[in-house]
């Protein structure tokens, strides 16, 4: 009986606890944080993004996607596995995701590399998303992108060539 008390003692005493530290954190904290606005993509993502429109009518181009938002870890995992994985990919970026607006599904992502780019990062970053079903095309720092080296990296990428301009796409895309 004396055990079973004190078990009842710490349980409260702990809920006491927490309830006193909850009453500490301060509410709204995150509506106080001094911010400003950041343009969604630099001139030359810009630039990069309407070049891809171009070379893939019809597609919806998402910039700035995080990859939490476009994979999963794999089935099979225990709870502790998923999270470590997932943790370890989510909150990276791909700068653009094309996708089939009919289907929802993926045709391709789209790297614009800069000098700060590692090509052993970049490569392990590659094979993670080709893991997931995706292609990606890299469009290397050092080579301005134009609308003819970005159409012809994409068609390279789907083993076809890009839609007409104009041209719809008519059946989901899969390198």
């Amino acid at each position: 009986m004396d055990g079973q008390y004190l078990v009842y003692l710490i349980v409260a005493g702990a809920m006491i606890a927490a309830i006193a530290l909850l009453q500490t954190l301060p509410r709204g904290a995150l509506s106080r944080l001094k911010v400003q606005p950041k343009p969604l993509m630099t001139p030359a993502e810009r630039r990069v993004c309407l070049m891809i429109e171009r070379a893939l009518p019809g597609a919806r181009i998402h910039a700035q996607v995080s990859m939490g938002a476009i994979m999963n870890p794999a089935k099979g995992l225990s709870k502790s596995e998923w999270w470590t994985t997932f943790n370890k990919f989510s909150s990276k970026r791909v700068d653009f995701v094309a996708e089939d607006p009919a289907t929802g599904q993926i045709i391709l992502l789209v790297e614009l590399d800069d000098r700060s780019h590692k090509a052993r990062l970049d490569k392990d970053r590659d094979e993670l998303t080709r893991h997931a079903g995706y292609t990606t095309v890299r469009l290397p720092a050092g080579e301005r992108p134009t609308q003819q080296s970005v159409t012809a990296r994409i068609e390279a990428a789907l083993g076809l060539p890009a839609p007409l301009p104009g041209q719809r796409l008519s059946a989901p895309i899969r390198a």
